[in-house]
């Protein structure tokens, strides 16, 4: 292969070829900008499915039971109770009552004694006088009456006991 004796053609030729490899070929150039892009979406949806799977909220299987009543009330105080079945007592239910971040059981005189001081206190700080009750259907009637009960003698003038609609 003859070498040419002008350095002209060769060198428009280097430089051809040296912007090619340089900025890559014209059509590859919007993909290789996009790349970044496009990890970072990835990125973000990993990231999005790991902590879905991940973050698991501790939490107790609560079933409000169904009425027809679509009227309530905004209430601030709120209380759960839940059945609690253990193994002192097999057969029998002991109810469970959490309020302001504490459990309480209801067949203990003295939880039962906190609890009221402290509905008795929350009745005293804000001029709030009513008291959502979220009770479980597997509750048993008798327990949560002796919970309106206990709360309207610490002060509380309505309760409101929260069910699912229809």
């Amino acid at each position: 292969m003859p070498v040419s004796t002008s350095n002209e053609p060769l060198s428009r030729e280097i430089r051809r070829h040296r912007n090619i490899y340089r900025f890559g070929i014209p059509w590859a150039r919007p993909l290789l900008m996009a790349v970044p892009w496009i990890n970072a979406i990835l990125l973000v949806l990993l990231l999005i499915l790991v902590h879905g799977k991940t973050a698991v909220t501790p939490g107790v299987l609560f079933d409000l039971p169904n009425a027809p009543l679509r009227e309530g009330t905004h209430a601030t105080l709120t209380a759960m109770m839940i059945p609690v079945t253990g193994e002192a007592l097999p057969g029998a239910q002991e109810v469970m009552v959490f309020f302001d971040d504490d459990r309480f059981l209801s067949r203990d005189k003295e939880q039962m004694e906190a609890l009221s001081e402290r509905l008795r206190q929350y009745t005293m700080q804000s001029q709030e006088q009513a008291l959502l009750l979220l009770a479980d259907k597997r509750v048993l009637h008798g327990a949560v009456m002796q919970f309106i009960n206990l709360a309207r003698d610490a002060g509380i003038k309505r309760v409101d006991v929260a069910t699912k609609p229809e």
